[in-house]
C-alpha cells in the first residue's frame, strides 16, 4: 500500500465525535443531520442530508435540546429539524437537480455548514412562487398525512 493511499485511509477514521465544541459552536450529529448552537450569536441551526436531498433550517432551543446523538431515529430528527425555519434546500435525483435559497443569508446564519449545492439555483420569483403554492395547502397536510385506518 503507498503512503498516501495509507494517509487516505488514516484520514477516513479520523471521526468527530457526536457531541463536540470548536470556540462557541457546540455541535451535535446523528445519522443524516448535524445542529449547531453558536453562543455568541444565541442562535440554533440544523443541516439533514439523505441520498440526493440537503435541507439547512434554523431551529430553537427546544429542538435543539430534543436531539439525541444515540438511539434516535433518523426520521424522528429530520422531522423536529424540519420543524425550523428553512433556509436553503438542494435536490439532486431522478427528476434533475436543483437548489433553492430560501433566505438569502443563510451562509451568514450557518457559516460551519458544508451546503451541498447540486444545481442550478432557483431565481427568486420562482422561490416566491412555489413558497406560496405549498403555503396554501397547509390547511390539508394533516389529513393527507392521516394513516388510510385514521380516516
Amino acid at each position: 500500500m503507498s503512503k498516501v493511499s495509507m494517509y487516505k485511509k488514516k484520514e477516513k477514521r479520523i471521526r468527530f465525535p457526536a457531541e463536540y465544541t470548536e470556540g462557541a459552536l457546540h455541535f451535535k450529529k446523528g445519522p443524516g443531520w448535524q445542529a449547531c448552537y453558536d453562543s455568541e450569536r444565541e442562535l440554533y441551526t440544523a443541516e439533514i442530508f439523505l441520498a440526493g436531498y440537503y435541507d439547512l433550517y434554523e431551529i430553537n432551543e427546544e429542538i435543539f435540546g430534543k436531539l439525541k446523538t444515540k438511539g434516535m431515529e433518523r426520521r424522528k430528527a429530520h422531522e423536529l429539524i424540519a420543524a425550523g425555519r428553512h433556509l436553503y434546500k438542494s435536490v439532486s435525483d431522478k427528476n434533475g437537480s436543483y437548489d433553492i435559497m430560501l433566505d438569502e443569508n443563510y451562509t451568514a446564519l450557518c457559516p460551519w455548514a458544508d451546503v451541498q449545492k447540486t444545481g442550478e439555483l432557483w431565481d427568486q420569483k420562482l422561490t416566491d412562487l412555489a413558497v406560496s403554492v405549498f403555503d396554501s395547502e397547509k390547511q390539508n397536510r394533516e389529513k393527507r398525512r392521516k394513516e388510510p385506518d385514521d380516516q
